[in-house]
């Protein structure tokens, strides 16, 4: 049995030609005489994302809204399908399948956000860390755009519980975050994505970008 680097759009294809799906793996694998092994690449466990500080932030849940200036700009948007997959099921089991803010252990998925560190001197957005999430706490880290949804009221409570937030507490941090956002948003960042580059994976189509910082 092999475990296969399957992208999502290639799935149905890739299930018809005899792939299986682990649920608790969350992998698709096949025999190894399949010609699925010949298609696609053999699932990787060695990943080492080098240069990634994994102290940046804490295991703080925090809002950290990306500027509009940097929409859709992101390692999942920038690399290809394969390669996002390999780097965030990396980021899931090197922390046991846990939320690193809250604890709460994976029930049906995780989520992985990049933290980022802005140089407003250079106007340099530069990835630093990959950080593994629950849902309701990476719902809370995008909270512009979970205040359009219906839930808000459960994310503030989350944010407050996870933080022990009163709610002058919790007010004072959303205006704060949304301070920087707004002031974050009249620059157009140079994006860096280094650590990744750095690590073996290849940018599919991001013409500005620092890929070797």
């Amino acid at each position: 049995m092999v475990y296969l680097n399957i992208p999502y759009n290639d799935r149905k294809k890739a299930k018809n030609m005899g792939a299986l799906w682990d649920a608790n793996a969350k992998k698709w694998y096949c025999e190894e005489d399949n010609e699925l092994c010949s298609m696609y690449d053999v699932y990787k466990t060695d990943i080492t994302i080098i240069g990634e500080d994994r102290t940046f932030g804490d295991n703080k849940l925090y809002i950290d809204m990306i500027p509009k200036t940097s929409y859709f700009k992101n390692v999942r948007s920038i690399f290809n399908d394969c390669d996002w997959n390999l780097i965030r099921h990396h980021i899931y089991e090197r922390v046991n399948n846990r939320c690193e803010c809250c604890g709460r252990k994976r029930n049906k998925y995780l989520e992985a956000h990049e933290r980022w560190e802005f140089n407003e001197e250079t106007q340099t957005q530069k990835l630093v860390r990959i950080i593994a999430l629950c849902k309701l706490c990476h719902s809370a880290t995008h909270y512009g755009h979970s205040k359009r949804r219906k839930n808000i009221d459960n994310i503030n409570n989350h944010i407050k519980k996870i933080n022990n937030f009163t709610e002058e507490e919790l007010d004072n941090h959303i205006k704060t975050a949304y301070e920087i956002w707004r002031n974050r948003n009249k620059i157009k960042w140079n994006l860096d994505f280094g650590i990744i580059t750095n690590s073996g994976f290849e940018i599919r189509n991001y013409k500005s970008s620092h890929a070797d910082n």
